[in-house]
């Protein structure tokens, strides 16, 4: 099966954790604790435990609320089942925040420089799957404007989207994110390469062929307007028949992928919005026209059912709106057989009805909405918006002795109240539980902890340890990028035991940064062993604890993972951390990230082998919410190499609020060049007190620029004051 998706190669992260690590003190970690605490979104393990998701409606189409369990039935091939989970999921529809202008227009968000995760995730899930296979040349713009429409003005604040190509174009897609920079950036690389109309290819064979039997070499035409020669020409063939075929069977198979990643995630509609205009193989066509529609068939069949028990939702987007027959008109000839299937607007429409119906169809199926013939996509997109924010989960356990491996178990889910109308997917195909088997034994055999597996191997982030994590890059040796990531716990998320009026914890780190391509480029994995005196153990938990640690990178995109587990109680806490490390060997003038301290850095303890002396007053924070009381610090570096001519670096920092664009703080700083110096750095620090702010949110905005050649590069953090 190929793999479309940036699948954490789990393994190879959960052997170098268990290879590596630095350990601060000797200590024998706790055993794993029998507690345990379900999150709202879960990952169950039980592969015969089958979550519905049912969006309840009025005559007006309006959701419906305060429903109970006793309003509901769920029939599993005509057998009631009994609910043992039950909950309404209502989440609030947040947009991002923006900051406002000095004019009052409102300025682009400004994605956040730290992620973190304080609980259960709390968002949507959306994959944005774009089907440069099946979309027209012509409509390359229409389906890059659609996709990132709804990512600038649906995606909300704790909402996660990745963005997968079905052609497999793994390094061009992009990973879950909440950053909507990123996700914008790999839309603008979808470049649609549908294969001509299968219409159009036939009826060129036929008038390649009809125009051979013109002249006998006699001189005189001879009749082939005749019986056989409609038999013929209605049995002329797709020359791309096969290519056609391969190309439905890859995007199935990417939704199959995708249906399968998501496939533990559970508590949570998972939506696949599905930009294309369909599939163009023809199935309904004898065996002799379309020898691959039964491996299209059955590949149909399999990615429906990934999707079914998975609980994924398709949403069908057909970018063609209401102009639908645009491209397909666009024919050389004309047979001298009107009757042809495949000429004219009667082959036209059957093409067209062919594409949207595989549309409809996944959708249906999986209880997703399509929209297709749709003037409206903006309020398509608003529907899938609503679809995912408000909706019903009810659970049940099956009995696993009724299914049959390839047997479609129907699910019908009613309510009691009369007039509501109840969507939900069809029903689904039993896993193969002993395939699953094999996978968790293999897993358990590496020699880490389930719960530790279970956690790495999620694509939302887990939250039963709270953290937060920072990464920026430097430049480092030979034009790589060395990148510091910090992250910070929750010190009253730890679970010290008390021995000899001591209390002792230990933290496992796992930091791994995978490139587009899902290899390990760079990694790290420490033990920290806290043994406490009581003094420093009331602090700490009124705290935390912070780790840092440096990756040396070459230039590229990288999602960098973080796992931290605490062994009392086996807490687990998951962030992704999405960064581009530039490649400053190939810029003129770049600046660093922005490294961020304040005066009460101290607070927390900090597990630190780094020097930060001369840069920062103390190690980087990684929150972004300060007191009042608090001093805040800066460093930047800027790497020039702009001109051979003595020029001057001019360095500026402004605070702004951004409920109203007004310019707080500004200071100036430079340095002087002289004249064929080549490329150097530049380090800049710069502190601020917050006493004069008042509480609220702010922008850091630091500004760099050269003297001679116009070259700039500004960096921006948002923060708060409180």
């Amino acid at each position: 099966m190929r793999r479309h998706l940036f699948l954490l190669p789990i393994a190879l992260i959960v052997a170098g954790i268990m290879g590596a690590s630095m350990v601060g003190a000797q200590q024998s970690p706790a055993q794993p604790s029998d507690a345990s605490q379900e999150s709202v979104v879960t990952f169950r393990t039980e592969t015969n435990f089958v979550e519905v998701h049912a969006i309840v409606t009025d005559d007006d189409g309006e959701f419906v609320q305060g429903l109970t369990v006793d309003d509901f039935e769920i029939y599993e091939d005509g057998q009631r089942q009994t609910p043992t989970v039950f909950s309404l999921v209502d989440v609030p529809i947040e947009r991002r925040f923006a900051p406002v202008n000095a004019d009052g227009t409102v300025a682009d968000p400004i994605e956040p420089d730290v992620r973190e995760t304080t609980g259960a995730f709390e968002g949507r899930i959306f994959i944005v799957l774009l089907d440069d296979l099946h979309t027209h040349i012509t409509r390359t713009l229409d389906v890059r404007n659609i996709a990132k429409q709804f990512i600038s003005e649906y995606l909300g604040e704790n909402d996660l989207a990745a963005v997968i190509f079905t052609s497999g174009q793994q390094e061009s897609g992009q990973e879950l994110t909440g950053n909507s920079q990123l996700l914008m950036e790999a839309i603008d690389r979808f470049q649609a390469r549908k294969l001509p109309s299968a219409n159009r290819e036939r009826l060129a064979e036929h008038l390649i062929e009809a125009s051979g039997n013109i002249d006998d070499g006699t001189g005189q035409t001879p009749e082939y307007r005749s019986s056989e020669a409609l038999d013929d020409a209605e049995n002329v063939r797709d020359p791309l028949d096969l290519q056609r075929a391969f190309n439905v069977r890859r995007s199935l198979d990417a939704i199959e992928n995708i249906s399968e990643w998501l496939g533990d995630v559970q508590g949570r509609r998972k939506a696949l919005l599905f930009f294309s205009e369909g599939f163009d193989y023809d199935i309904y066509q004898p065996f002799h026209l379309a020898k691959q529609a039964s491996a299209v068939i059955a590949e149909t069949r399999e990615a429906t059912a990934a999707a079914q028990r998975a609980n994924v939702n398709v949403y069908g987007i057909d970018p063609r709106a209401m102009n639908a027959f645009g491209t397909l008109a666009s024919l050389n000839g004309y047979s001298r057989y009107p009757q042809l299937s495949y000429q004219g607007w009667r082959g036209m429409g059957r093409e067209l009805l062919l594409s949207q119906e595989s549309l409809i169809s996944l959708s249906e199926e999986t209880g997703g909405l399509s929209v297709v013939n749709e003037g409206d996509l903006a309020g398509g997109l608003e529907r899938i918006l609503r679809d995912n924010s408000r909706y019903y989960v009810l659970g049940y356990y099956s009995d696993a002795s009724t299914w049959q491996r390839d047997r479609f178990m129907e699910l019908d889910v009613q309510t009691t109240r009369p007039g509501l109308s109840i969507r939900a997917r069809k029903g689904f195909l039993p896993p193969d539980t002993e395939s699953i088997e094999r996978e968790r034994q293999e897993l358990l055999e590496s020699g880490a902890s389930p719960a530790l597996i279970a956690a790495l191997g999620k694509p939302v982030p887990v939250g039963d340890l709270p953290l937060r994590v920072f990464a920026a890059p430097l430049r480092g040796a030979n034009d790589n990028g060395s990148v510091v990531v910090a992250l910070e716990v929750d010190g009253s998320a730890l679970r010290f035991e008390e021995r000899d009026d001591r209390f002792v914890e230990s933290i496992e780190v796992s930091v791994a940064a995978i490139d587009t391509g899902s290899r390990i480029q760079g990694g790290d994995s420490k033990t920290f062993n806290l043994n406490l005196e009581p003094e420093t153990h009331e602090r700490l938990i009124r705290t935390g604890v912070r780790l840092l640690s440096k990756l040396e990178l070459e230039p590229g995109r990288y999602q960098i993972r973080v796992a931290v587990q605490e062994s009392t109680g086996q807490s687990i806490g998951t962030v992704p951390f999405d960064l581009v490390v530039p490649d400053y060997s190939d810029m003129p003038f770049a600046l660093s990230g922005v490294f961020l301290t304040s005066s009460d850095a101290a607070a927390f303890a900090t597990a630190d082998d780094q020097d930060w002396s001369g840069l920062l007053p103390s190690p980087p924070v990684v929150s972004r919410t300060f007191d009042s009381w608090e001093t805040i610090t800066w460093f930047a570096e800027v790497y020039d190499d702009s001109s051979r001519a003595a020029h001057a670096i001019n360095y500026t920092t402004t605070i702004v609020d951004a409920s109203n664009g007004r310019t707080l703080v500004q200071s100036q700083d430079g340095r002087s060049v002289v004249a064929n110096a080549g490329r150097q750095g530049h380090g800049f620090t710069t502190s601020y007190p917050l006493r004069d702010l008042n509480p609220g949110r702010y922008v850091l905005r630091v500004d760099a620029s050269t003297t001679v050649g116009n070259h700039n590069a500004t960096q921006s953090i948002l923060f708060e004051v409180q």
